[in-house]
């Protein structure tokens, strides 16, 4: 008597639903997040990356949930899940990529990760989109209360292990609109607003170089360079920041009888600006207004 396809394909169907079901039942999620949490900290020991649970996901792939990340002790963001797809082709090979996403606030995270687990000095490079995330969800940001940021974050980050000496992150990023509050507030400045904010910065172990930070808006056109020195803890992390602020016709009415107004009441200044140097540390800045 002969095995009809029909019977033959539900069969297959059942074997592969048993599989499925075992491999949830049966996966090792300790396991797996210890190995992802180890990569991590062998990249960047100051990193910490908190996982509750791992399971597979379909298509082929690894589902860790939810996350939690942290520089230094200093808690960066969290997500519900983060999806981790492995290169099939990489898998059997010394070089191992993987592509992963998510969700982060109401935005998106994705990207793609490539690292050796062998070898003197085994290279490994991330890169990640950011894309439409508001800048409350990183909790990072809430370390300094005194500046506020809000906003609507999109950016590109590309990591590079080889990249001098212990490693290079180069970052492009696109904040719009951008909102900064100051607490207290600067001669007489509560708020700025920005219609656009871009900037691109170069980050190492040991510095933040920004290349370029340039901000415009109906109050307020700005322009960032400088760089930080890295220390720990971060609020001991030395600054040199030069800012150049040029009001805008609106900013100048609004703020002719303060403080700020006296600083720009000739046409001279009101052209070149405001240049603001910033020194100190992240935990105690200093201000110099010319």
């Amino acid at each position: 008597m002969k095995t009809s396809v029909k019977t033959l394909s539900l069969y297959v169907l059942y074997a592969l639903a048993a599989v499925i079901f075992f491999l949830y039942q049966l996966f090792p999620s300790r396991t797996a997040g210890h190995l992802i949490v180890d990569k991590l900290a062998e990249i960047e020991p100051l990193l910490t990356v908190g996982i509750t649970d791992a399971h597979p996901a379909i298509p082929l792939g690894l589902k860790v949930e939810p996350l939690q990340i942290a520089y230094a002790q200093m808690p960066i963001v969290q997500m519900p899940y983060l999806r981790l797809i492995p290169s099939l082709p990489t898998l059997f090979g010394g070089l191992k990529q993987v592509s992963f996403n998510g969700p982060l606030g109401t935005g998106a995270l994705k990207g793609r990760a490539e690292f050796a687990l062998s070898g003197r000095r085994p290279k490994n490079s991330i890169n990640l989109n950011i894309t439409n995330v508001p800048l409350t969800a990183f909790q990072i940001l809430d370390q300094w209360p005194g500046y506020q940021l809000d906003g609507e974050l999109t950016a590109y980050v590309d990591y590079d292990s080889h990249k001098g000496a212990g490693g290079a992150t180069h970052v492009k990023l696109d904040i719009t609109p951008a909102k900064v509050a100051l607490d207290p507030p600067l001669m007489g400045i509560e708020q700025i607003d920005f219609s656009q904010l871009q900037a691109e910065m170069i980050i190492t172990p040991r510095t933040v170089q920004i290349k370029q930070c340039e901000a415009s808006g109906q109050q307020m056109q700005g322009r960032v360079t400088g760089s930080i020195i890295l220390r720990q803890p971060l609020e001991n992390s030395r600054i040199a920041l030069s800012c150049t602020l040029k009001p805008q016709p609106a900013f100048l009415a609004e703020h002719k009888n303060d403080m700020i107004g006296g600083l720009l009441a000739s046409g001279a200044k009101q052209k070149r600006g405001i240049i603001l140097r910033i020194a100190g540390t992240l935990g105690n800045p200093s201000y110099v207004v010319r």
